[in-house]
């Protein structure tokens, strides 16, 4: 029965003029987006490897400089861009892609695109992501009301109920009907990225494919959760009006006030210091020390006296090694542990923001579906903070390869001056980002997944069982 009344609702739609021309302008809506997120990543690639190649052609015509000078001449690693970012920027467009790496500072990511928006940008970022969590809901919820209102306004409910159909069958018909409607949005949708991706010439991995069926899937379930309630208020509430209202009032509080309200209190409740802060507290622990002792000079003289002893000479000038760049490594060492420290800190503050919204999600399914489109995507603060980690880590081995060779390549000539070798900077790889599997971002976005599986549950159970006080007639109780 319940199949029956399905192709009886999608019968409705189809001859719903209004809704499917609605329908076909979220359809076009949607893959334009993808299609505007393709170039705007095409182009982002293509600027990202002519700078990576100046910078490489730079690297490689470094010559005169020692091994210690070009730590400090430095060079610079790019963030790609994530495969479905054209689906969800996620914070991407608010964080830097470019890292400067160099010797005895640990530069923050900078030029994010957020830098050249307009003021325009305010009205919402255009991308699928937003636009199946935001505006695609409001379709839904109003179209679904309008076929409870309809039939009931028509005596098509009391009649289909007198011939005996069950008013909850007739409630799930309308239900499965709505959501095949939002299947077909997030199919299409999925099918064009695979599409558009192709053309660019992308390569489809395993993991890509894994990403994007779990973006889909957790969209759907957000919409079936938004179909199963919107119909359930529609068919409980008798006056047509203070259905669309509490409708209305449900779309606002959970896709706009609770969303900014929670995002408030969470940077209340964990405050993120900020930038220039961050960088005045390292650099405070880099020369004095992390416990407030043993500032710069203390720890420069014991590492001297180790070397010495080391080679058992009594002065720096019969050191077969140059000291300086022991010195330098010993100083990159002792900063790496202050940034540990300290990012760490600043990692786990958004991470308990992060985990206020995750709790505040079992209350509003909306921040479990965006915060699950981030992170199917590759777009969320996690992911942003793996890039981080692997351009520290480059930069690390980097100085690490530059300091050994400032130390070793070279000998120690008569007058006991250190005459340094000509080195080939160009043999010295450049920066390489790993991706994460979607395993990392299952791992950090369960409780979302719980909180939609929970929504689901919850929505189809009200539908299930609570249809017995449920009028049939308008204005009746």
């Amino acid at each position: 029965m319940i199949i029956k009344l399905l192709l009886m609702e999608l019968r409705s739609i189809r001859s719903d003029g209004r809704l499917l021309a609605l329908v076909a302008l979220a359809l076009a809506t949607l893959i334009l987006s993808t299609w505007i997120g393709a170039e705007s990543q095409r182009s982002a690639k293509t600027g990202r490897e002519a700078a990576m190649e100046i910078s490489r052609q730079q690297w490689e015509a470094i010559d005169g400089l020692s091994a210690h000078g070009v730590g400090h001449y430095g060079s610079y690693v790019y963030k790609p861009s994530s495969p479905l970012s054209t689906l969800d920027s996620g914070v991407m467009p608010f964080t830097g892609k470019v890292v400067r790496v160099e010797a005895h500072v640990q530069n923050p990511p900078s030029h994010s695109d957020a830098g050249s928006w307009s003021s325009l940008i305010r009205l919402g970022a255009f991308d699928a992501g937003t636009i199946l969590s935001l505006l695609v809901p409001l379709l839904l919820a109003f179209s679904a009301f309008s076929s409870v209102s309809r039939d009931r306004e028509t005596g098509l409910l009391r009649v289909l109920v007198a011939q005996g159909v069950s008013l909850r069958s007739i409630l799930w018909g309308k239900s499965l009907a709505y959501w095949f409607l939002s299947l077909l949005l997030v199919g299409a949708l999925m099918v064009s990225h695979v599409v558009i991706d192709q053309f660019s010439g992308e390569p489809l991995t395993t993991d890509i494919k894994t990403r994007l069926l779990l973006f889909g899937s957790s969209h759907s379930l957000y919409l079936l959760i938004v179909v199963l309630l919107s119909v359930w208020i529609s068919a409980r509430v008798a006056d047509s009006r203070s259905a669309l209202m509490i409708l209305t009032i449900g779309w606002l509080v959970t896709s706009v006030v609770l969303p900014r309200i929670t995002a408030e209190f969470s940077s209340q409740l964990f405050p993120l210091k900020s930038q220039v802060t961050f960088e005045d507290e390292m650099a405070e622990d880099r020369s004095k020390g992390l416990d407030g002792h043993n500032p710069r000079d203390e720890r420069r003289n014991v590492v001297r006296q180790e070397v010495l002893e080391k080679y058992g000479v009594e002065k720096v000038s019969d050191l077969p090694v140059n000291l300086g760049g022991i010195l330098m490594q010993k100083d990159e060492e002792y900063g790496n542990q202050v940034w540990d420290v300290h990012f760490g800190r600043r990692h786990e503050t958004v991470r308990k923001q992060i985990g206020v919204v995750q709790a505040v999600s079992f209350l509003d399914p909306f921040l479990a579906a965006r915060g699950l489109s981030m992170a199917f995507a590759g777009t969320d603060q996690f992911h942003d903070a793996q890039f981080q980690r692997q351009a520290e880590n480059y930069r690390r081995d980097l100085i690490r390869i530059l300091n050994d060779l400032d130390a070793k390549a070279g000998t120690r000539q008569e007058n006991g001056r250190w005459s340094r070798e000509k080195i080939d900077y160009a043999t010295l790889s450049d920066f390489e980002f790993e991706p994460q599997s979607v395993d990392f971002a299952l791992g950090h976005r369960w409780p979302e997944a719980l909180s939609l599986l929970i929504w689901v549950i919850f929505s189809a159970g009200l539908l299930q069982i609570g249809t017995g006080r449920i009028p049939i007639v308008g204005g009746s109780r």
